[in-house]
């Protein structure tokens, strides 16, 4: 899934998407890389939102982080985060574009057919194996 997803944040930076994520998931991250990521994320989602809201009550800092894919650090949290946790979405236009759905193995995108076989096609090239579509 992560060299899927570097696929798919490569694109979303390149279209200009927006693009969040939920800092909670609903099964223990348990691979020693994306479990510290996942910490480190939102640590700083916390700081920040401190820093923003100090002398104000915020919403929940952990809720709609968000990811600047034109960066490496974006990309990894991207690559490594986006299907473990509870959501993360990207909009180009008002129109979500690429939504995980609580679930490591599915993510829906919202382009077309031809962009998604460029994405699949990259992703084998660079080692995914077991990409599959559903209907």
């Amino acid at each position: 899934m992560e060299i899927f997803l570097t696929a798919v944040g490569e694109y979303l930076a390149t279209v200009g998407a927006e693009t969040t994520i939920d800092l909670y998931a609903d099964f223990e991250i348990t691979d020693p890389e994306p479990k510290r990521l996942f910490e480190e994320l939102r640590q700083a989602a916390a700081a920040q939102a401190q820093t923003a809201n100090a002398g104000r009550r915020g919403g929940d800092p952990y809720m709609a982080v968000s990811l600047d894919l034109t960066t490496s650090g974006g990309m990894t949290y991207f690559s490594r985060l986006a299907h473990r946790t509870i959501d993360c979405e990207s909009v180009l236009d008002n129109k979500v574009i690429f939504s995980t759905v609580e679930n490591e193995r599915i993510v829906c995108v919202g382009i077309p057919d031809h962009e998604v076989e460029t994405l699949e096609s990259k992703a084998r090239e660079a080692g995914a194996t077991t990409l599959s579509r559903v209907a």
